[in-house]
């Protein structure tokens, strides 16, 4: 029996060996292949998302692209909590010490100067958060760069500047905000609502109606709601009492009556205190060329090149680019030649809207068809050369006591899925200044979906060539609870990370009118001009 019991043992066992065989000889070897080739460089994990219908939802990934930036940008982000005058940071109080002094700069070093931050008694900050403006200039020859600064987090800070050009060069360091207002305004940024209070205006050819309109509205009464293709973001209008939602043919706005700051908050955000220079305890620096310092030369302005900071310079009211070469455009000849054949798709703001103004102001023939209100779509056309250029807002919201006409589409998402796009297709964006009174997560959700609307755009023609502008600084007597360059600072951060690696041409708006010492949400044509060549360096600059 014992020897019938071993026998029936082993032929039990049959069934299990054949299966252990399968999985050493088979299955095993077949999983550590897999193993192998997830740790092989350049493997597409992306392969694998279709196993996980989760990680391939578009609208997920989006979501915590978002949550990573927005992460990123808390650390530029002070949390202080202090609203006595006397112990907040004075630029009148402060002091900038150069560092490292000698007698002559070569061009093309970087000079660096201390910024010691004192409260109103005097007393040394003991910590950082503070919002400055630095740049160097030399009036007489109409120059001037911005300067990188580093936060030690210990009440000072460090400029440093790159010394584009020769002779006398001053230093200037504004104190913008204190750390205690910065972030009073981000606070406010992200949870102070009602900052304005928008109408919709709706008509047909017999009646017009408004209603009030808003981002979100908390109601059980019916609204119109007008989203994008993604439905990640909305715009609504208590619906009029007749007439249908897709009557809305504009919007206006007005500063709402309710704010969230308290009576000592809003004193720290008076006039007085925004914008103070802190003063130098040295004079102004030499700067020499030097025989063994000969800057290298630039290349040629190609899409996807990341903009250093600072990404250029004046110099005879003239930009120069720090990283690719750029050509003047001075001449009407040129510009007409580099436009011509072209179809040029300008969304944004009004501040993208200057490029159509002064294009048609340099050149006779690029004139304008249709309607002329401020606020309206714009279409510009040389027939002769076979130019157009159009110009559309950016959609909801519109920030504006002027109607802001939504005839012909209201997100750039939509219009960029819908354009073919071909070689001689070019677009330009600019969104930010009538998006700085909402959250943070607001805007960076925003350039999320224009990013990926521009990524479809490029895989279906990748010949068509797509710029993104900056935000530019604007008035320091502006209402600085919306609309204080903070905001505009942080979105910049934020925008660039967002379209890091995309290949895209980056017009630094924002370092131009820094060096240019600008406050005025409109520049200058001079300005201007110079944000057009560099963008028109990209399409038709040297080759170098």
């Amino acid at each position: 029996m014992a020897g019938a019991e071993i026998t029936l043992n082993r032929k039990s066992h049959l069934p299990y060996f054949n299966k252990m065989k399968i999985l050493f000889v088979i299955i095993l070897p077949f999983v550590l292949c897999i193993c192998w080739l997830l740790r092989v460089k350049g493997f597409d994990r992306r392969l694998l998302l279709p196993l996980n219908p989760r990680l391939h939802d578009p609208r997920r990934a989006t979501e915590a692209k978002v949550n990573e930036i927005l992460q990123a940008l808390k650390r530029h982000i002070p949390t202080v909590n202090q609203t006595q005058l006397e112990l907040t940071s004075s630029g009148a109080h402060s002091l900038v010490t150069l560092m490292n002094p000698k007698e002559n700069y070569c061009v093309g070093e970087i000079v660096s100067v201390r910024v010691e931050m004192n409260d109103y008694q005097g007393k040394p900050k003991t910590y950082g958060g503070d919002f400055f403006l630095a740049r160097i200039h030399s009036p007489e020859l109409q120059a001037g760069a911005a300067g990188v600064l580093e936060d030690f987090n210990n009440g000072t800070y460090r400029v440093n500047f790159t010394l584009f050009w020769p002779g006398s060069v001053k230093v200037s360091v504004l104190l913008i905000h204190s750390s205690e207002v910065v972030s009073m305004l981000s606070r406010a940024k992200e949870y102070c609502n009602n900052k304005f209070i928008f109408t919709g205006t709706f008509h047909n050819s017999t009646l017009q109606e408004t209603s009030i309109c808003d981002i979100h509205l908390s109601t059980n009464e019916t609204v119109c709601e007008f989203k994008d293709k993604g439905n990640q973001e909305s715009f609504s209008c208590f619906k009029p009492k007749t007439l249908p939602c897709e009557t809305l043919h504009y919007t206006t706005s007005r500063n709402g009556k309710a704010s969230c700051l308290t009576d000592v908050e809003n004193d720290l955000l008076k006039r007085s205190t925004v914008g103070v220079t802190i003063q130098n305890n040295f004079k102004d620096i030499t700067v020499v060329t030097c025989k063994d310092r000969v800057p290298q030369a630039a290349g040629k302005c190609e899409l996807g090149m990341s903009s250093p900071i600072p990404s250029g310079f004046f110099h005879s009211d003239r930009w120069s680019s720090s990283y690719c070469r750029m050509s003047s455009f001075q001449n009407v000849n040129d510009m007409n030649q580099c436009l011509q054949g072209k179809q040029f798709y300008l969304r944004g703001d009004s501040t993208m809207r200057q490029w159509v103004e002064y294009s048609t102001f340099k050149l006779n023939e690029l004139k304008y068809t249709g309607k002329t209100e401020t606020h309206a779509p714009k279409l510009a056309v040389d027939k002769t050369r076979n130019i157009t250029m159009s110009w559309k807002m950016h959609g909801f919201p519109c920030i504006s006591y002027s109607p802001c006409f939504m005839d012909g589409g209201i997100y750039i998402v939509e219009e960029l899925d819908r354009l073919a796009g071909r070689e001689n297709t070019v677009v330009a964006i600019s969104v930010g200044q009538h998006l700085r009174p909402f959250n943070l997560k607001f805007y960076v959700t925003r350039m999320m979906n224009i990013k990926q609307a521009v990524a479809r755009l490029l895989q279906r023609s990748p010949s068509t060539r797509v710029f993104v502008k900056s935000e530019n600084t604007r008035e320091l007597s502006s209402e600085m609870i919306w609309a204080s360059d903070w905001h505009g600072h942080l979105q910049n951060l934020a925008l660039r990370e967002v379209f890091r690696g995309v290949k895209v041409g980056f017009i630094d708006a924002w370092d131009m009118t820094v060096a240019a010492n600008s406050f005025s949400i409109h520049p200058n044509r001079n300005i201007i001009h110079n944000q057009i060549a560099l963008f028109l360096s990209y399409l038709c600059g040297p080759s170098v």
